[in-house]
This record gives structure tokens, C-alpha cells and sequence, in this order.
């Protein structure tokens, strides 16, 4: 009865407030995990999990949700999938739209890559708070205040994607590469307390060498000071190996297969801290990584290729993503476009072909055989280039067995097949397409195997779900309700899968997708 008298006695204001938040906490409800952890595992194809090699990983995997349709964000390449990560965003919409970007206010010659933090700040000078141009996971707990915080032994240009507006107050960031032993993260008070506890982060090795040691570095501030000290609601881990050997050595070389048991170990200590904090019980945690990877076997010289065919270099600005090239043309001219485009068409080095959208099928691009740029989440953004284009690739196996092989742009030498250990991703073949995702914790069902399409933009709004935020169905990517405890039937989740294909002349391409809830998932493309 006192209760009664009281509530009677606040104002109609306060009472209507209080109703307000009583809706919004019923619609909303916090998730039962305490903590959200997200460890990204650049490079890690999801067929290298193990039970022998990656006992840890495997046994999440089993025990949780294995994303069996899982994919990266195209171009697949990790700056992109960085940003979509944190964004939940695809890439026309946060504006990072491959590994090298070409923004004027940078550099108006060229296009920059951007794996280095300073040309991002440069670009955060040139357009204040735009180094993304959507709210990240930092800005978006902390509207339903919710600690963020990144660690990274990636490079910096990565980890910065990870926090973008971190050194504008948004957010945690630390990452040893930064500028070691002076600063190694965002806030600076941060920084200062990790290189005072733990030191600059060990220097990073040689293209045919392990960086395993960053990655220790990284996973111990992760264990005995981020987690103890700082306390953190959602954190979110990247881990560089084994994409760095894998690049130099290939996908299933005894170095890739020991940098990733080595990941696994890192994450199997983190399991035992998190034991330890008595917060084991109360963690979801989701593990992906940013593309697959597949055996170089063919590398291209676009710029000469262009020069080549009579195109002037002023005329043509380069951003090359690996398997997949962006071609920024002067004043977006249309004749010029279509003239690239369709002389690409007749090149046997090139795979299928991406412009602007015509005036026919949604994915139809302006130029006759060539698919739209909007239709794979690249086109109609300020920072879109005008083409787009892959390589042929096969599942031709690499010497150690592993599937997937692709052509690689470089930017000296001859274009002719190459015999070497190297691996890349970018392009949209399923062997660099297909990613991995896991999920477990006590918001996660146990021991399914989903076979409806995810992707690296669904990570964020599965986490903003779990921590109770209104927005987490605003973004590009969707809520993986059906891996959530209290979900739905992977098969009462609708899909559909459907092949698209464009033609000009003897020139033919295929694109196929699959949709759910709404959104596009991009399986693979390939020329006929």
C-alpha cells in the first residue's frame, strides 16, 4: 500500500517515464551473458578447425553454434570485412570499400592502403570523424552504456577500423603496433598503463615468419589487464596469424597449421581467465574470421594490362584488393567506363565484371554483361569506384591438398602463371568467400549446425541484440536469431538461393546469392 501512495505521488511526467522504461526493458531484455567476446581469426578457413590441431576452437564449435553458410563481406579482404565487422554495415554504406580506397580529399593521384592507422587519421583530418561513415559497435554500445573494447595484434589500419572514432574519445583501442614503445592505443591513459605493465609489443617478423609473438603480446593484455581491470560489457579481439604466413607459405604449410594452434592456445588460455573471474558461465563467444584463402597461381599487371590496351594512367585509378580490383575513372565518365568494361570482358585474365546499375534487372549493371555494383553492396556510395572486377579461379588443391586456387593482381613484372607458395583473398570464389563462425555461451543453442546464411556484417547486430540496444534490426546485417537460445528452427528461417547471370556477346558471367531476412549473401561468381 505504501508502494501505491508513493507512486501516486510522483508527477504524470515521472510515472509516464518510468512506464516507458518498463516497455522498453520487456521488449528489450539484456541477454543472461555478462560479457560479449568476439575474437576475429584473420585468414582462418573454417576447414582448418581441428580436433587435433584446434582442440579449443573445435570444441566451441561442437558444443555451440557452427555456422556451416557463413561468408565474408566482398571485396574479401580485411579492411573491408574490419569495418563491416564493427559496423554491421555493408561496405558502400561505411565507406571502406576495399584494402587500398581512393578518397580524393586524401590523395587526389591515387589510391592509399589502408593497413596503416596514419593514412586513416590522415583521412580523419581531411573529413572529420569520417574515417567510417556509419557508427561503429564503440558508439553504439555506449548508447545503452556498454564498455567497448578492441585489442588487436592486427595491423594498425585494421585495429583502427575496429574502433574508428577511438582517437576521438569512442571507445578502447589498443593495438602494439600503434607506435611501440610510445603509444599503443586509445585512451592515452590506456596505453600508458598497458606499456607499463606488459612493454611494447615484439616487433613484427619477416613475410616468411610467424608473427605469433604479436599475437601473444596481444592475448595477454586481453587476459591480465582488459578483462581484470577494465572490465568490459563487449570486447572485440583480432588475431593476425595465420593470415600473414598463409600469405607467404599457403594454407595448410606446417608454419599456417602451427600459427593457428597456437591462436588456439591463446583462446584456450583466455577460456581458463575467464574461469578464474568467475565469468565463464556468463560469456557469449563468437569467433569468425575476416575471409578464407586461396593458392595463388596466376598474377596480373593491371596498370601495364590497361596501358596495353590504350588507356591512359591519368585516366584510371588502381585500388587493388588482391583477387579483386576497383577502377576509379576520371569524372566517372560513362564512355570510358563502358569502353574498360567491356574491353575487361575480353581479357582471358578476367572473371566477371561489377559497374554502376543500368536501367534493366536490380542486378544488372549499366554496360551489357556485367553485374550491378549496388546489387553486391559496393555501389551508390560517394567513395564507390566505377568497375569492379575479379579473376578466374578454380578448386584446383595447392600442394598440401587444400582446395582453392585464384589470380592476384600485382604491380610489377609480366602477367604469367606463377608456381609458389603464396596464398591470397579478395575475390568471390567460395574458397576465399567462406569464412568461419562460431558461436557459444549461455544466449547461444548447443550443439547445432546452421545451415541459413551468415556473414561478418550480422556480427554487430547479433551483439547489440544481446546487450539490450532498440537498433540492433537498423543495420545492414541481421540478427542470427536462429543461433540464439530462445530462437527459431534453423528451418523455419526462410532462404532462397538463386544463380543470376549476364551476357555480352561470346562473354558470359554468373553471380549467385542467397537471401534471408531480408539481406543479400553473396556465394560466389564466376566467368562462363
Amino acid at each position: 500500500m505504501a508502494g501505491l501512495i508513493a507512486m501516486r505521488r510522483l508527477s504524470w511526467l515521472t510515472r509516464t517515464m518510468l512506464i516507458v522504461l518498463f516497455a522498453f526493458g520487456a521488449t528489450h531484455a539484456h541477454a543472461a551473458a555478462l560479457l560479449q567476446l568476439v575474437f576475429v581469426i584473420d585468414g582462418l578457413r573454417p576447414d582448418s578447425i581441428t580436433p587435433t590441431d584446434t582442440p579449443n576452437l573445435y570444441r566451441l564449435k561442437t558444443e555451440g553454434v557452427s555456422f556451416e553458410n557463413s561468408h565474408s563481406v566482398f571485396p574479401t579482404v580485411t579492411r573491408v570485412n574490419s569495418a563491416s565487422i564493427s559496423t554491421g554495415m555493408q561496405p558502400a554504406r561505411h565507406g571502406i570499400v576495399g584494402n587500398r580506397v581512393y578518397i580524393p580529399s586524401v590523395n587526389p593521384n591515387e589510391a592509399f592502403n589502408n593497413d596503416n592507422y596514419r593514412m586513416l587519421l590522415k583521412l580523419d583530418e581531411a573529413e572529420p570523424g569520417r574515417i567510417v561513415l556509419t557508427p561503429s559497435i564503440a558508439e553504439l554500445a555506449a548508447e545503452v552504456r556498454q564498455k567497448y573494447v578492441a585489442v588487436s595484434s592486427g595491423s594498425t589500419g585494421s585495429a583502427l577500423l575496429m574502433a574508428p572514432r577511438a582517437p576521438r574519445g569512442s571507445g578502447i583501442l589498443i593495438n602494439g603496433d600503434l607506435d611501440s614503445g610510445r603509444m599503443v592505443g586509445w585512451p592515452r591513459a590506456v596505453s600508458d598503463a598497458v606499456l607499463e605493465s606488459f612493454g611494447p609489443s615484439p616487433k613484427k617478423r619477416g613475410a616468411k615468419e610467424s608473427n605469433n609473438s604479436s599475437v601473444d603480446w596481444a592475448l595477454q593484455v586481453l587476459r591480465e589487464y582488459v578483462l581484470p581491470e577494465l572490465k568490459p560489457q563487449v570486447v572485440y579481439v583480432w588475431l593476425t596469424e595465420p593470415d600473414h604466413t598463409q600469405h607467404a607459405l599457403g594454407v595448410g604449410a606446417p608454419e599456417s597449421i602451427a600459427s593457428i594452434a597456437n591462436d588456439d592456445r591463446n583462446i584456450g588460455l583466455v577460456l581458463d581467465t575467464l574461469r578464474e573471474l568467475g565469468l565463464r558461465d556468463d560469456t557469449n563467444i563468437v569467433v569468425v574470421s575476416d575471409h578464407g584463402f586461396a593458392q595463388t597461381t596466376y598474377r596480373v599487371n593491371v596498370r601495364q594490362e590497361l596501358t596495353n590496351g590504350g588507356f591512359k594512367p591519368e585516366d584510371v585509378i588502381i585500388a587493388s584488393s588482391g583477387q579483386s580490383v576497383a577502377l576509379h575513372v576520371k569524372d566517372r565518365d560513362p564512355a570510358l567506363i563502358r569502353g574498360i568494361a567491356e574491353w575487361l570482358q575480353n581479357q582471358p585474365w578476367t572473371g566477371v565484371v561489377f559497374t554502376a546499375r543500368g536501367k534493366g534487372a536490380a542486378h544488372e549493371g549499366a554496360v551489357p554483361g556485367t553485374f550491378a555494383l549496388e546489387y553486391i553492396h559496393v555501389g551508390g556510395s560517394e567513395r564507390s569506384p566505377d568497375v569492379v572486377f575479379t579473376f578466374p579461379w578454380s578448386s584446383k588443391p595447392n600442394r598440401y591438398g587444400v582446395p582453392g586456387s585464384d589470380y592476384v593482381m600485382v604491380a610489377s613484372g609480366a602477367s604469367d602463371p606463377v608456381d609458389t607458395t603464396a596464398g591470397n583473398h579478395g575475390g568471390m570464389s567460395p574458397w576465399t568467400v567462406r569464412n568461419t563462425m562460431l558461436a557459444w555461451g549461455p544466449d547461444f543453442k548447443r550443439g547445432v549446425r546452421l545451415r541459413t546464411p551468415s556473414s561478418n556484417v550480422d556480427i554487430t547486430p547479433t551483439i547489440l541484440h544481446l546487450i539490450g540496444h532498440p537498433r540492433a534490426d537498423a543495420l545492414d546485417g541481421r540478427v542470427l536469431v536462429e543461433a540464439l537460445a530462445n530462437g527459431p528452427d534453423e528451418e523455419q528461417v526462410s532462404m532462397e538461393t538463386r544463380t543470376l547471370h549476364v551476357a555480352n556477346g561470346a562473354y558470359r558471367a554468373a553471380l549467385q546469392v542467397t537471401e534471408s531476412g531480408g539481406r543479400r549473401y553473396l556465394d560466389k561468381s564466376w566467368r562462363e
